[in-house]
């Protein structure tokens, strides 16, 4: 069966009507495939969320209505929460060093610690696991990286544009 690891810009898309919608809704919305994301990832989705509804200057009914839809595929078992680990944060942290210091890339905290905590799935179940994600720095930042380019494939999706005449608030679901 596939595996999926979804960053919190690529689950997004699941929410909210952006350029690669229609695969994200499609990957996760089918049964056959297993999906994952980090436990930080709720903290970043209420984030995010709010983020995108300010900008399209949205409800709060609107944005607890998104953030519903997310928990229910939680509770459905579309969306698996792997808990971090401390193995994860030193990934994570040598992840920063690399970017930060060798690289000279900015790369969030938040965005190490999924893409380590989708590493060490990938070494868990000794498969390569799919991480989808629609930040360019981090997509190219692992891309530099034998460890994370053996283990996992790294699948970009085009990022959300923040136009209204590009974003449906309450996309049909498929």
């Amino acid at each position: 069966m596939p595996t999926y690891f979804f960053d919190t810009c690529a689950l997004q898309h699941r929410y909210l009507d952006a350029p690669d919608a229609r695969t994200v809704r499609r990957i996760i919305s089918d049964r056959r495939v297993i999906c994952y994301i980090a436990d930080w990832t709720i903290v970043e989705m209420a984030s995010t969320l709010a983020r995108r509804c300010r900008q399209l200057s949205a409800t709060c009914r609107e944005f607890d209505r998104l953030e519903r839809k997310f928990f229910a595929d939680i509770a459905d078992g579309r969306l698996r929460v792997r808990v971090t680990s401390s193995r994860d944060f030193t990934r994570a942290r040598d992840l920063l060093r690399f970017a930060g210091m060798i690289k000279r890339r900015r790369l969030s905290s938040g965005d190490a610690l999924i893409a380590a905590c989708c590493l060490d799935l990938a070494y868990q179940e000794k498969e390569r696991i799919t991480f989808c994600t629609s930040n360019q720095p981090l997509f190219s930042i692992l891309g530099n990286i034998t460890a994370y380019t053996s283990a996992l494939r790294l699948r970009f999706f085009r990022p959300p544009v923040p136009t209204p005449a590009r974003i449906t608030i309450d996309p049909p679901t498929p």
